[in-house]
């Protein structure tokens, strides 16, 4: 029985556990690879806050609500962009080394990105996901009340109760190198499980975030809301050989990148009042569409304003990562391409982190806080998953839910899984990707959200076949049972919204309502 049980071990989750046990809480993480895990150890550009002289926080919101197009939360947008500076003085404290300026060691070096009116991000050369990860990891060894398992998968939420007296108390977790299945119990329960970038075929997502965390949520009976907004990052690197997806930050482009196509044409000068540094979804639909209008599979990012030390000091990942590919950056354009990158929606919180659910609470990309909106604003996604986290954690200690007496249930009957027909699931699994990417992608149809959702509807019968040859005890199966289950919510969410907004731009309805409003979803709703 522990206080707090912590699913996943990204920055949003390890930053509730630290904060957790600095108030003398008992604490387990479980994350489902080896440390470090998850998309929060890939972030390249930074962290977003207030701390330039000539910079305010009505500048940061008003960013924030302009790339959310209409449909930010001002609430959580007003929480998040106030809790900043004490973010960050937190996240220093934890160690945390951003890098500074070249011209005063005692500020930061502040970067430009997509949508930003000021020099605002904080970051760790381009590498800041795996600075503040590797802080934090490090600052958990010093806590003796903090509990680590490794390679655990969730399995589902154990809840009591039924209805608004429902609690969440505790998890079903699979030992992944074993197989066995243990039930972990705790007062209060923290989804902190990243987002769901691998449902579509090309991203630049790590293999675990298929949304595994959505589904058990939405299987215990918790609302998703907004998850037609997938954000598609503009530019990953163009390299048809590389095994690991590998992004290009946009403060690449704050730095003075400028996108082109194959002629040299500066195409976005024609899309975009702010060109090459318009936000995410406008820069992603122009790439989109120039490379279908000439047929060709990439576009690319010319620094050729920049000198070479510059850019190898600065992007120091990058330029290596680009050299390994055959590509001097220096001297050559970056090909880019859109991937799957960012779920701005996700399990409905409120602005404590707190779902529908008693015990339950979310935080970091698993979590809508209605801060994204339809589009997320660049870096955002760091400092959100901080602030939530830390709010999750003094709500769980003022809530009264430490005081409960929960009762484990006991049991003599060992569970296992099995780890049989790696193959059969996979291949369903590709399938749903390609529908995914398809069909629900950078620009929708109707007709292709049908056909979609018809594709989701036909692998369903694979899981009738599952439960009736009793081969649901099967991990490869779970994995394809949650990414099929919210594939399809995510499609009847699409169709739903019957106009274009943000990253859902679908040509049926090319236009924005005005009556729009953020919509929930449940598992087994219909469209």
């Amino acid at each position: 029985m522990y206080d707090i049980l912590i699913l996943g071990a990204g920055i949003s989750g390890l930053s509730a556990a630290l904060h957790a046990a600095e108030k003398g809480l008992s604490v387990v993480i479980l994350t489902k690879g080896a440390k470090p895990d998850g998309s929060s150890n890939y972030a390249q550009g930074g962290i977003a806050t207030v701390t330039e002289k000539s910079d305010k926080f009505q500048f940061h919101i008003a960013d924030t609500l302009e790339a959310g197009a209409g449909l930010c939360k001002k609430e959580p947008v007003n929480i998040l962009t106030k809790s900043g500076p004490a973010t960050i003085k937190q996240l220093v404290k934890w160690g945390v080394q951003f890098t500074p300026s070249p011209t005063d060691k005692t500020q930061f070096d502040l970067h430009l990105e997509g949508g930003h009116s000021h020099h605002r991000i904080l970051h760790a050369a381009d590498l800041t996901g795996k600075e503040i990860m590797r802080a934090l990891l490090c600052e958990l060894h010093h806590q003796k009340n903090i509990d680590y398992l490794e390679n655990c998968y969730i399995k589902d939420l154990i809840c009591k109760g039924e209805g608004k007296n429902k609690r969440c108390v505790g998890a079903k977790i699979i030992h992944q190198k074993s197989g066995v299945v243990e039930s972990i119990y705790a007062k209060a329960t923290v989804l902190s499980t990243g987002g769901a970038g691998r449902i579509w075929q090309y991203t630049v997502c790590p293999p675990d975030s298929c949304g595994d965390g959505m589904a058990i949520a939405a299987r215990a009976g918790a609302a998703l809301q907004d998850i037609e907004f997938m954000q598609f990052h503009p530019t990953s690197l163009y390299a048809p050989n590389l095994k690991k997806p590998f992004l290009i930050s946009e403060a690449v482009r704050g730095f003075g990148g400028i996108l082109k196509n194959f002629k040299g044409e500066e195409f976005m000068n024609q899309v975009h009042p702010l060109h090459s540094l318009a936000p995410r979804d406008i820069v992603a639909r122009a790439i989109h569409s120039e490379m279908q209008r000439l047929g060709k599979p990439n576009m690319f990012i010319d620094l050729g304003g920049r000198t070479p030390k510059d850019i190898k000091s600065h992007f120091p990942n990058i330029y290596a990562k680009c050299m390994e590919v055959g590509v001097d950056i220096t001297k050559e354009w970056i090909p880019v391409v859109p991937a799957a990158h960012y779920m701005c929606g996700g399990v409905l919180v409120d602005t404590w982190s707190r779902t529908e659910i008693k015990g339950l609470y979310a935080c970091g990309e698993v979590a809508a806080t209605g801060v994204h909106g339809a589009n997320r604003l660049a870096s955002n996604s760091l400092l959100e998953s901080v602030v939530f986290a830390i709010r999750a954690i003094d709500d769980i200690e003022k809530s009264g839910l430490l005081k409960d007496k929960i009762t484990p249930v006991k049991t003599t009957k060992k569970e296992t899984v099995s780890f049989t027909k790696a193959a059969y699931w996979k291949k369903r699994k590709k399938l749903l990707q390609d529908a995914m990417w398809t069909h629900c992608g950078i620009v929708r149809t109707v007709a292709g959200l049908n056909q979609g959702l018809k594709m989701a509807e036909s692998l369903e019968a694979d899981i009738q076949s599952a439960i009736k040859n009793r081969e649901t005890e099967n991990i490869h199966f779970l994995e394809f049972l949650n990414a099929l289950q919210v594939s399809k919510m995510i499609l009847i969410a699409a169709l739903r919204r019957k106009e274009s907004r943000g990253l859902h731009y679908i040509l049926d309805y090319p236009n924005q309502d005005p009556k729009t409003k953020h919509q929930s979803i449940y598992l087994g709703d219909k469209k």
